[in-house]
């Protein structure tokens, strides 16, 4: 069902849609933070830069765009089951003053926004690699197999696990 609806949003233009957006709000930032136009003549110029790269855009590159589209759909609701999860869950952890003392506790987000920032950007960049996007750009990397993924990743955790410096008792 999934795979049907995708095709279905693909074939109403979506990946066309997403590119259009991506660069009518990269064209509009970049004229509003530069104060170079007004805010009306630089949505006017970020609606018309929008349509040109829609008639200069080769079909690759929509095929990318389209198969990354479906991937974030699909990493997204992941990510908002496991968030609903964890708050149901009530997960928090504990807020310490100077001496230690506990004096509160917060969301389990508190604190970790960096680290939130650089999964989502890795998430992003395998799902870029999975569709093909690197091969767009002219660039190869040999495909790894389920057991070469989930090595690599045991061993950053044990390296991860490693570099914690113990807490003094």
């Amino acid at each position: 069902m999934p795979d049907g609806i995708f095709a279905f949003l693909a074939g109403l233009g979506l990946p066309h849609l997403l590119l259009w957006v991506l660069t009518f709000a990269v064209v509009f930032a970049v004229l509003t933070k530069l104060k170079v136009f007004g805010r009306a003549p630089a949505t006017l110029i970020s609606i018309v830069a929008g349509v040109f790269v829609l008639m200069a855009v080769p079909a690759a590159l929509v095929t990318v765009i389209a198969g990354m589209s479906t991937g974030l759909v699909a990493v997204a609701i992941g990510v908002i089951t496991l968030i609903a999860l964890l708050e149901i869950a009530g997960a928090k952890h504990e807020v310490r003053d100077k001496d230690g003392n506990v004096t509160g506790y917060a969301p389990w987000t508190h604190g970790h926004g960096t680290a939130m920032a650089a999964i989502m950007i890795v998430v992003a960049l395998l799902i870029f690699n999975a569709v093909g996007g690197l091969a767009l750009l002219g660039i190869s990397i040999p495909t790894f197999g389920y057991g070469t993924w989930l090595l690599i990743l045991v061993g950053i955790a044990v390296l991860w696990m490693m570099s914690e410096s113990p807490k003094a008792v």
